[in-house]
């Protein structure tokens, strides 16, 4: 994004990186030039791969990626190199040939220079060794494609390797670099023995008559797959230095070049954007001739392989303009026409930006050609051209449109939801917040209007637009001039605000707020408060008034407020509450005076800022999966918090560990009426705010009958002891004769009174082997306890007694209790299995379950996930896959998982393509039911999909992924080709599906016999991102479509458990997938509204910038990352402490000085640590298993964890 003088927003785009993360940790500009570094190796300065060259000794080429290092060295030992600008010459490697390597946009190349016969008579040129090292396995596909992995895990890619020779015409000649335009070019076979790389160039180019030497091998490898492609009507194979149009000099073939622009860039998304104008710029560095011709250029379907795409598969629909050039500096051009920028504009080109901002297009396509703007000529020689890809852009002018007004106030006061606000003054000004996200200076439009009798302000017929109309900066308030009202009738007012020129776009109206003048009435008082310390925690308030009649004030978080207090005798009034804000972000709190006669006052308002909420002091996951023991399910999660407080069984009995009742793979805590788990110490403070959540499931507590019983007594999940009773009981409790989730809190350590709560339904059998959530919430400030059912609140009332302060151990599965003179035992234990406990020394708030957005205006500008984080139980972005042409060959027609630790693969069938993927330098799969039709003359009919399993010595095991009985979430990325049939994109076993139901024309989410479907037509050719939750604990099924809640039904029925495998591309009775399918995501539970949209918010957005810290990079001593905005500094000090700096002054830290050359990275199991120079660990966040992909430091300083999707998976305290 770059703002020009004039204030307008420009976005730019490209194919390839155009910035590079630098050895320091910032960003630059990508820079290939080579330069010897302190242990003699060659490396670029910025450059996207972390690639280096042999300085004379040591490997040929190091590449690293995430941590995984592969190594290619060649058989002898090199001579000193030749370095120019992004390439090093290793001369005479063997005789008559030299050995080049240069840094590439995407990653490098190694290119044999063969510059005599002799030279190529040269066994040793004909079959070219070099010996394969570091962390990789490397694999070769059957089209000569080379894949080196670690740990599934792509490292590097090779695409089939080229050879050319020097041929000259008129054309562009060739160099090392690229084949000239008449070069003979021709494949190089490849052959993967062990740690050893065959490169068998081909003989009938180095024993062609006709052969002019040099003649050039090589192998193009890639860290990164750049968004661009070429095809050919003839399924010819080129290099990748250009990008080619038209008819090749020398087979005749005809090129297309195709371009799939990113619509995110630095940080910007077009998504919602005006488009104001576009243009594709193309730079040109050779015709065919020296006269100008045309080019032209066309919206196309995604590309579906890169770096060769398929010429029948990429049609060409709409035509996006025409542009004329030449370049030919080869000679025979006089003067030489030197290099051009070529661009393509059009109404065409703006409508498609528009449409794929009006989508949330991930990016746009389109294909460049050498017809003319009659669509024809391609053919025509003079029309060949090479285009260079690196410089390819897609520029767009846009603005982002405002959104209506909000915030609105009357004198200062804020307009409540509904009723009529009451000011004190005739001369009111009314204002407004401008929102926009861009810098931009915003107009506002008031109007305002005398109620009529209808009480409907739209049917007002006179409006008042108080002049002149007031601007702010976009998202400022804007305040009008005084306006002059009259006692007695409503008034009122809405806002809508509007761009500056060029673009004008308005933000549509806001809504109506009603107010009145009173000045028989006390003020508003005044209203001050304390700094609020965070979601969840009290604020003080105080009111005052210097009105002397004034008794008492009324305040609530709604207008009109309810609760009242006294006001202080004395000359002036006043009053001090503290109050729990109850939301995240933007609280308003609305105050009047009532005087001694009863009258109401007018009303003042006083809005808070409350930020993010703070973890847990504790939690425990009680449950084990591949990458998480028993050890760790006991530990504390957050012992930075209260201190290191891990779990140990305390009971009569252990608890035990039950298989695959909440992850299929997975263990869980089970407790059996006589074990519980306790720390030593206690938690929290229990006569202060707290609140502790858990998942629970609770079994048949007879088992011997055929029926399932309920207990007839109190289960509890979790308490904290004192000296002769826990401070808290919550789980499963008999209220009043009935079952009923509930929670009870005493009303001292030796008064078994105490206060109750519970569900409004009642537990029933259906209930029992069901995971619930349960919450439970104490609000000191308020008095108020609250209980929170599968993350819904089942009740608040206010306490009877302050809570005693417990000060024993915390205990999971039962509870500390003594009866009148007896001694305190363990009791109420739990029946069932328990997981993910967390306590918090805070209220919990309704935000917490939910999550928040940071788009919504009154919260605060961030993004929160919510507590309710599912596990994420299978990952397959494909970037490691392996196509499938024959599955009977080893290490393919498979992708692994590619983030979680289950390890659990997609099997795939035969016919399954690997091309371009979603997002920028990433693979998908590719089906259809034709098995790779470009490369056969006959097609073969096949059924093409991937199945879930579990690699064996010599096949596949198929493994279930879900239990479909619980809450789960399946995602994907989808781009359909063919929308004339049903299609299933993912069925979960044979119990769900999400499909395309051609019948109804809409995206459909199946869950046994309960279906929903999408809101929204498909769009064929365009990447969407679709989600579906089932959501066990409300009884429902959803459907998301590109981030945004599409459809919710209600179940009927609970949902049954059925095994069974995870299918890719098809049902179990068919329903072929045709196009593109890429990041498979699937979660043991229901992502929220917020939690999706975040995710699909993080896909879409830019990639990790300079504040982040990614998986496998390694921050060493003396290294930072700066905050994304502001002065905050992660920082690797050299005596071995990690801290977070503000202007120099630390503000968080690890402890862990002492230990100079620590480092520290975030490791592939999802754990960030710090380690001794000597490999020991010294500390970390304990998110083993996760899927944590970076560490990031945002503007405000605080320091998170993110995976993949944005789920936040740690937080420094």
């Amino acid at each position: 994004m770059v703002a020009r003088p004039d204030g307008r927003l420009t976005f730019e785009s490209a194919v390839v990186p155009q910035r590079a993360r630098t050895r320091g940790g910032g960003w630059a500009d990508v820079d290939l030039r080579l330069a010897r570094g302190a242990d003699g190796r060659l490396r670029p300065a910025a450059s996207v791969a972390d690639v280096s060259f042999s300085g004379g000794d040591g490997p040929l080429i190091s590449v690293t990626r995430r941590g995984q290092e592969m190594t290619l060295s060649w058989p002898e030992k090199l001579p000193e190199p030749k370095i120019s600008g992004d390439s090093a010459t290793y001369p005479g490697v063997l005789p008559g040939v030299d050995l080049m390597v240069r840094a590439t946009y995407t990653g490098f190349t190694h290119t044999l220079v063969v510059r005599t016969a002799e030279a190529a008579a040269n066994p040793a040129v004909r079959a070219t060794k070099l010996t394969v090292g570091g962390d990789v396995a490397l694999n070769q596909d059957t089209d000569g494609t080379l894949r080196a992995t670690a740990g599934g895990a792509p490292v590097a890619e090779a695409a089939p390797a080229l050879m050319w020779d020097s041929r000259a015409g008129s054309g562009a000649r060739s160099t090392a670099l690229a084949a000239g335009d008449v070069a003979k070019v021709a494949r190089v076979r490849t052959e993967v023995s062990g740690k050893t790389l065959v490169l068998k160039a081909d003989a009938k180019v180095l024993d062609a008559k006709d052969r002019v030497f040099p003649i050039f091998i090589d192998p193009d490898w890639s860290v990164f797959k750049s968004k661009w492609a070429y095809a050919t009507n003839n399924g010819a194979t080129n290099d990748l230095s250009s990008a080619r149009v038209g008819r090749n000099p020398d087979s005749g073939a005809l090129y297309r070049s195709y371009f799939a622009f990113p619509t995110t860039a630095n940080g910007v998304h077009l998504g919602g954007k005006y488009i104001h104008a576009a243009r594709v710029e193309m730079k040109l560095d050779h015709s065919w001739g020296c006269a100008s011709t045309p080019s032209s250029l066309y919206h196309t379907s995604a590309i579906n392989s890169i770096p060769k795409a398929s010429w029948s598969g990429m049609a060409l629909w709409t035509y996006l303009g025409e542009a004329w050039g030449s370049a030919n500096e080869a000679g025979g051009c006089n003067p030489p026409r030197p290099d051009m920028y070529m661009n393509f504009q059009s109404a065409n080109l703006n409508a498609i930006i528009q449409q794929a901002a009006n989508d949330w297009w991930g990016e746009v396509n389109v294909a460049l050609t050498a017809r003319d703007s009659s669509h024809g000529g391609e053919s025509v020689q003079a029309r060949w051209k090479r285009f260079f890809p690196n410089d390819a852009k897609l520029v767009v002018d846009y603005d982002s449109v405002p959104t209506p007004p909000t915030g609105l106030q009357v004198a200062g006061v804020a307009c409540p939801e509904s009723g009529v606000l009451s000011v004190g003054t005739y001369t009111p000004t009314l204002s407004a917040i401008l929102p926009d996200a861009d810098s931009q200076t915003i107009m506002g439009y008031f109007e305002y209007v005398e109620v009529p009798a209808s009480g409907n302000p739209d049917d007002a017929t006179v409006r008042t637009n108080p002049k002149p109309d007031p601007v702010a900066t976009a998202n400022t308030r804007a305040s009008t001039a005084p306006i002059t009202i009259v006692q007695g009738k409503t008034y009122a007012f809405h806002v809508t605000s509007k761009d500056p020129a060029p673009y004008n776009r308005w933000s549509g109206w806001g809504p109506w707020c009603k107010f009145a003048v009173d000045t028989t009435v006390p003020g508003g008082p005044e209203i001050s408060s304390t700094t609020p310390q965070g979601a969840g925690r009290p604020v003080t308030f105080v009111f005052h008034t210097t009105e002397s009649d004034v008794v008492k004030f009324r305040y609530g978080w709604s207008s009109p407020p309810a609760t009242e207090v006294a006001a202080t005798t004395g000359v002036n009034k006043d009053a001090t509450v503290t109050l729990t804000a109850p939301r995240f972000g933007k609280n308003t709190l609305w105050v009047r005076s009532i005087d001694a006669t009863g009258n109401l006052g007018n009303l003042n308002s006083h809005t808070i800022t409350v930020g993010r909420p703070s973890p847990p002091v504790a939690s425990w996951g009680l449950e084990t999966y591949p990458g998480i023991t028993q050890a760790q399910a006991l530990t504390d999660r957050h012992p930075g918090r209260a201190g290191d407080t891990p779990l140990a069984s305390t009971g009569h009995s252990p608890v035990e560990w039950t298989d695959d009742t909440h992850l299929v793979g997975g263990k869980v805590a089970y407790f059996n009426r006589n074990s519980n788990l306790s720390t030593t110490t206690p938690i929290v403070n229990t006569t202060g705010s707290f609140s502790v959540a858990a998942w629970a499931r609770l079994m048949d507590d007879n088992p011997a009958t055929p029926a399932p019983d309920l207990p007839d007594g109190n289960r509890t999940v979790a308490g904290q002891s004192g000296t002769h009773r826990s401070a808290l009981f919550f789980g499963y409790r008999i209220v009043d004769g009935q079952p009923r989730w509930g929670l009870y809190l005493p009303g001292g350590d030796l008064d078994p009174s105490g206060t109750t709560i519970a569900s409004p339904n009642l537990v029933t059998t259906a209930d029992i082997g069901r995971w619930v959530h349960l919450a439970a919430v104490y609000d000191a400030a308020t008095k108020q306890m609250s209980l929170y059912v599968d993350g819904t609140l089942a009740g608040s009332r206010t306490v009877m007694a302050v809570p005693f302060n417990a000060a024993g151990a915390f205990t999971v599965g039962a509870a500390l209790w003594s009866g009148e003179g007896g001694s305190a035992v363990m009791a109420d234990h739990w029946l069932g299995q328990i997981a993910d406990v967390q306590v918090f020394d805070r209220v919990l708030l309704a935000e917490d379950f939910t999550g928040q957005l940071a788009s919504d205006p009154q919260s605060g500008g961030f993004n929160e996930p919510g507590i309710l984080t599912p596990v994420q139980v299978g990952s397959w972005n494909f970037n490691a896959a392996v196509p499938c042409y024959d599955a009977s060959v080893p290490d393919t027609c498979e992708a692994p998982d590619s983030a979680t630790s289950f390890n659990r693969w997609l099997a795939l069938s035969r016919g399954v393509d690997v091309g371009a993927g979603r997002t920028t330098g990433e693979a998908g799969i590719w089906l259809d039911d034709k098995y790779f039709p470009d490369q056969q003359a006959q097609v073969e009919t096949t059924e093409e999909y991937g199945r879930s399993a579990i690699k064996t010595g010599g096949g596949w095991q198929d493994a279930p992924v879900l239990r479909t009985d619980q809450a789960f979430t399946v995602s994907a990325w989808v781009m359909p080709t063919d929308l004339t049939a049903n299609r299933t994109v993912v069925a979960a076993q044979d119990a769900t599906a999400i499909t395309y139901d051609a019948a109804a024309g809409r995206w459909r989410f199946r869950l046994g016999n309960t279906s929903v479907d999408s809101a929204e037509a498909p769009d064929a050719n365009v990447w969407t991102h679709l989600a579906a939750a089932h959501d066990a604990g409300r009884k429902q099924i959803r459907l998301y479509v590109n981030g945004k809640l599409s459809g919710t039904k209600t179940l009927t029925a609970a949902a049954p458990n059925v095994s069974g495998r995870l299918l890719v591309g098809r049902g179990p009775f068919g329903g072929q997938w045709t196009g593109g399918v890429d990041e498979v995501a699937v979660f043991q539970g229901a992502l929220t509204d917020t939690t999706v949209a975040t995710q699909y918010q993080a896909q879409i957005g830019p990639e990790p910038g300079a504040n982040a810290l990614l998986r496998g990079t390694r921050l060493n001593a003396g290294d930072s990352i700066p905050s994304d905005v502001g002065d905050f500094e992660l920082r690797m000090q050299s005596d071995g402490n990690l801290v977070v700096a503000q202007g120099g002054t630390t503000v968080w830290d690890t402890r862990t000085w002492g230990n100079p050359g620590a480092y520290c990275y975030v490791q592939s199991d999802g754990n960030f640590v710090v380690y001794r120079s000597d490999g020991t660990p010294l500390w970390d966040t304990r998110t083993w298993g996760t899927g944590a992909d970076r560490l990031l430091l945002k503007s405000d300083g605080d320091l998170l964890l993110q995976d993949a999707a944005g789920r936040v998976l740690w937080r420094r305290a």
